[in-house]
């Protein structure tokens, strides 16, 4: 039996699809891949590194987001949910929706 094969979605694809799904995807390459769901544990540790990045951060230009800042990854054109990540300065996003990063370091 033959299978089909995939389509390829562009990033603004993606995007789309994404803002309106009840579930969270990742991005790479023309294909989305759905995410597991976190357990206590795990949602602990990052809320406790995430506190602690923010008292070390408190006097610079920086701050820790948590996972539900959506990260482009230009160099690869991967679009992913770190667990965190640190944006410094002014930062910036795909578009005017603010829900993807563009500038982590």
């Amino acid at each position: 039996m033959p299978t089909l094969p995939k389509g390829y979605l562009t990033p603004k694809q993606y995007l789309e699809i994404e803002r309106n799904a009840e579930f969270r995807s990742e991005y790479f390459q023309g294909e989305m891949f759905a995410m597991s769901r976190s357990n206590y544990q795990h949602v602990s540790i990052v809320s406790n590194v995430i506190a602690e990045l923010g008292q070390q951060l408190r006097r610079s230009s920086c701050r820790p987001l948590s996972n539900d800042m959506r990260v482009s990854v230009a160099p690869t054109g991967l679009y992913t949910y770190p667990d965190i990540v640190i944006v410094c300065g002014e930062p910036q996003f795909v578009d005017s929706n603010l829900d993807t990063l563009l500038n982590p370091p």
